[in-house]
């Protein structure tokens, strides 16, 4: 726990729409230079074995789906008239039925600054990043659909949110690439795994950059450009291919966190959904398999996975100094090396494990009592040194990625019919709900506001040690900063009025309501977090519209497209819990993304257009408090490497043994300079290399998770000098061989001036 006392720091913890965690004993390269920037290595992954003895895989009953090939589904008005011929068969097929597409797939690097820069999701300002131990990635699948000719793009990043900023920046740049037509709001979704170990800054809102010292115009490019990158990369691979779907549950992989307040919600609705799943989560996992083909064949080589699975990207605490992809970015990596995917080659196979309804959903079991709450993390307690705090992430992410495995085999039934979406902004402050979706009276929403419980943090992170979930209004002196607004809030004592703050929002208010099509599968983008329930309720209302279409599955992709926090039911609302307080728009909030989505899901079943109510502010051009960069590197402690001409960048300081064995953690460390200086996208800082008869082959880098880099500043504070340490824990089925470690980087002069550094260890014999 973490005890704050004063109001700036209670609105640091605002800074992110998230618990705040839990406490365990150069310039970015732009869009066309890092499009060469690809893809894992063929080193050996982190094995998750020698966990056994303190984690057990969790129990996965069996799922498999019915080949529903032959199921003739309701035309939807766009698409009704157009045939196509299927080679395999003989027939004609309409556009509903037709289950050839073109498919690409495509991964890019968009790890930024990993130093010095505070990490999104806790809301710590002490929690800077002090180097890598897995690099951030987007992975983007574009999906066009000949007979209807329409096509979608799914990205799904390693990043804490996808900004509304990114959102807009990135179709910006789609439209500058490809014309006004191509790609646009509507088939467009660009999704957030919600890592906790990613990096901040990137926001055009003060309440997301609060915490993490302002505004870093590095990360924002580089993770823009390597999202737009990825789907520049995923269009040009555009071929004849074909999409299966698998879903099935994953059990005892995902835990309420927040049981009090999912315990408000209707006796039936909750049985109905706890009969469904097994438990009081979401335990679906929905596996999408890309499959490369011939012109009009039902069958090819795998190219891509596409999986949801709802879990918060937590595992890895916010004691954590290292940028990492958490538990969903290494089911991804484990995935893609399963595949043996080469990050560096020009088409890798790409797995991407997005996020889903996990506004109240935690990836360790979390047990609520007095006089604090415990949270079961596997590796707690292990006398295992390898299942250390981001080994959580490794047991989790080793989960997911064995029942993705499970379900992607069993993949045969074809999604069949359009790629198409809908979009439209709607200005959430200013929402009539009707009754149909209120369940009484007509309601409105409220300006944005949080409430005085998300200080409290939620049950499996405690913030502020004296103050409790569930204040609500009257609960405390009566006061507010905003009377007109704390009506309209109801239950919710206001915290902080982030729609009323001047001269811009500090949390965006005007937002996307968006839905994809995919054949029989909707896919929900929601700018925010949804817990459990409302998730249930939201996917209902969307198939509610598209099941005479043909639609009639539907997955929520959480954290995409913009970012406003959560989205309770209006039960779970009513107690304010911290997913409940942190609601921005009022207690009917979920009511009225209901209805806008349903409008949405609405004009896309009929082929027209959803008309935005607002248009989002770009406040590109509006920032204020920049994150400071680099003032300059040296080797010694003057303040210029010119100065300093028997010190040199790169010199080893700490040598590797002579010799180690499979298991053993081999340590380097170099006289280095800020990793900022260059973001080295696609490449790394680092390289493990191996002696194949005089050539030095690369087994390593710094995006394979048996190795990590650390940064340190040595000499204070505002010294220009730094060290780097390069860790490589052997894997269990290493080459014997000679090896070395190599360092890369770039150092800043007093004059401006990049230079690229390197360092070299002496070679070690690894038996």
């Amino acid at each position: 726990m973490r005890p704050v006392l004063a109001l700036p720091a209670l609105l640091a913890l605002a800074a992110c729409g998230d618990d705040t965690g839990n406490s365990t004993g150069a310039s970015a390269t732009d869009s066309t230079a890092s499009t060469a920037s690809t893809e894992p290595t063929t080193g050996a992954t982190v094995s998750s074995d020698s966990m056994s003895d303190t984690a057990g895989p969790p129990t996965t009953s069996a799922g498999s789906e019915g080949d529903s090939d032959s199921a003739s589904t309701t035309a939807t008005a766009s698409t009704t008239a157009p045939t196509s011929g299927d080679t395999t068969t003989g027939g004609e097929l309409t556009c509903d039925q037709n289950p050839h597409y073109r498919v690409g797939t495509a991964i890019r690097d968009i790890t930024g600054p990993s130093a010095e820069l505070v990490m999104m999701g806790y809301s710590m300002p002490e929690q800077k990043a002090e180097g890598i131990s897995t690099r951030l990635w987007a992975r983007a699948f574009v999906v066009e659909h000949p007979c209807s000719g329409s096509r979608i793009a799914f990205v799904s990043a390693d990043l804490g949110q996808v900004f509304q900023g990114v959102h807009l920046e990135v179709v910006k740049r789609l439209k500058e690439k490809f014309g006004a037509d191509r790609y646009d709001f509507d088939n467009i979704a660009l999704s957030a795994t919600h890592t906790h170990s990613g990096l901040g800054g990137f926001s055009h809102y003060t309440m997301f950059n609060l915490a993490v010292g302002g505004y870093d115009p590095d990360n924002f490019e580089v993770i823009v450009a390597g999202i737009v990158d990825a789907i520049v990369a995923a269009d040009a691979g555009l071929d004849h291919g074909v999409v299966k779907i698998a879903q099935g549950p994953l059990q005892d992989a995902n835990w309420n966190r927040s049981p009090q307040a999912y315990a408000e919600n209707p006796d039936p609705e909750r049985a109905a959904h706890e009969a469904e799943m097994m438990r009081d989560t979401n335990t679906d996992m929905t596996v999408l398999r890309f499959e490369r083909t011939g012109e009009g064949e039902l069958d090819g080589e795998p190219i891509g996975m596409l999986t949801w699975f709802s879990s918060h990207a937590t595992s890895v605490s916010n004691q954590n100094r290292l940028v990492s992809g958490d538990h969903k970015g290494l089911a991804s990596y484990f995935t893609e090396r399963h595949f043996g995917a080469d990050y560096t080659a020009p088409n890798p196979f790409v797995a991407a494990y997005a996020q889903s309804d996990a506004g109240d959903v935690s990836p360790s079991e979390v047990i609520v009592g007095e006089p604090k709450n415990t949270v079961v993390r596997p590796c707690d307690d292990s006398p295992d040194p390898l299942c250390d705090d981001l080994g959580n992430a490794v047991v989790h992410g080793t989960w997911q990625h064995e029942r993705a495995l499970e379900l992607f085999d069993e993949a045969s039934e074809h999604l069949r019919g359009p790629a198409a979406g809908r979009l439209a902004f709607v200005d959430m402050e200013n929402v009539t709900v009707g009754p149909e979706f209120t369940g009484e009276d007509e309601h409105t929403t409220c300006h944005a506001a949080i409430g005085f419980s998300i200080a409290a943090g939620a049950e499996d992170g405690v913030a502020v040690a004296f103050i409790e979930e569930g204040i609500v209004y009257g609960d405390l002196p009566m006061v507010t900063l905003v009377p007109e607004d704390q009506a309209c809030h109801e239950e919710k004592t206001i915290l902080l009025p982030v729609g009323r703050m001047l001269p811009y929002p500090w949390s965006p208010t005007i937002l996307p309501a968006q839905v994809l099509r995919l054949g029989g599968l909707a896919i929900v983008p929601v700018p925010f977090e949804i817990t459990t329930i409302s998730g249930r309720r939201l996917r209902a209302s969307v198939l509610a519209q598209l099941e005479a279409a043909g639609v009639t599955r539907a997955v929520i992709a959480g954290l995409s497209n913009g970012y406003s926090s959560y989205v309770s039911t209006r039960e779970e609302y009513a107690i304010q819990h911290y997913e409940g307080a942190f609601t921005q728009f009022g207690p009917w909030t979920l009511a009225a993304w209901q209805q806008e989505f349903s409008a949405v899901a609405e004009a896309l079943r009929d082929g027209v257009q959803a008309p935005h109510k607002a248009m989002p502010l770009d406040l590109s051009d509006d920032q204020i408090i920049n994150v400071p960069g680099v003032v300059a590197d040296s080797p010694c402690a003057l303040l210029d490497a010119a100065l300093c001409p028997f010190d040199k960048f790169g010199d080893v300081v700490v040598a590797p043994p002579a010799s180690a064995a499979p298991g053993d953690l081999v340590k380097v460390t170099f006289r280095g300079a800020h990793p900022r200086n260059n973001l080295r996208t696609g490449t790394g800082y680092l390289e493990v290399q191996r002696d194949d008869g005089g050539e030095f082959t690369v087994v390593a880098r710094d995006w394979d998770p048996e190795t990590r880099f650390r940064w340190r500043r040595t000499g204070g504070p505002l010294s220009p000098t730094s060290e780097v340490d390069v860790e490589w824990r052997i894997p269990a089925d290493v080459v014997p061989g000679t090896y070395r470690v190599v360092y890369f980087g770039d150092a800043k002069s007093l004059l401006g001036n990049f230079t690229p550094i390197s360092g070299t260890s002496p070679t070690f014999t690894v038996q």
